[in-house]
């Protein structure tokens, strides 16, 4: 009797010893990093909006995209407002000012650049869009006219 009662101690003791440390394995691993989607995304990847008060326009070479001969920086009349939302299918949508476009993940790419960090960049005929995902900046990229154009978030942030 006290030996059978000695085998089902030792065995709970080793299940309870089991669930402890894989949980603890769990919640480890659950407290290292980007393991799931965003919590304010509302179930997408990326979902923010952003309003651009500053606008300015520069030319850019077509090919290497070094950017050169920029206007001053002006106020815009009224805000951009963008609104990005990334699925975790891939299709992105992508509002400005009201106006609606999706893309196909083979349409935009995602990347990071030493100047304003990471973005999504949205290619459409002779036009390209960089979001950059802080919300401070965003580039229009017009390859017909060899323009860039930058909207701005703050005056403080170029």
């Amino acid at each position: 009797m006290i030996n059978s009662f000695k085998k089902l101690f030792k065995t709970a003791l080793y299940t309870a010893s089991f669930f402890s440390v894989s949980s603890a394995l769990l919640l480890g691993l659950t407290a290292c990093g980007d393991l799931g989607p965003d919590p304010d995304a509302d179930g997408a990847r990326f979902n923010r909006s952003y309003n651009y008060y500053y606008v300015q326009i520069c030319s850019y070479n077509t090919v290497s995209y070094d950017v050169y001969l920029c206007s001053d920086i002006e106020g815009l009349d009224r805000p951009k407002h963008l609104k990005l939302r990334v699925d975790s299918d891939g299709f992105a949508k992508l509002e400005i000012n009201g106006d609606l476009y999706t893309y196909m993940e083979s349409e935009y790419s995602e990347g990071y650049d030493s100047e304003f960090g990471s973005f999504f960049h949205f290619y459409q005929d002779d036009d390209e869009l960089t979001v950059y995902k802080d919300g401070l900046t965003l580039a229009y990229w017009n390859s017909f006219d060899g323009t860039v154009t930058y909207y701005y978030y703050d005056f403080f942030y170029f």
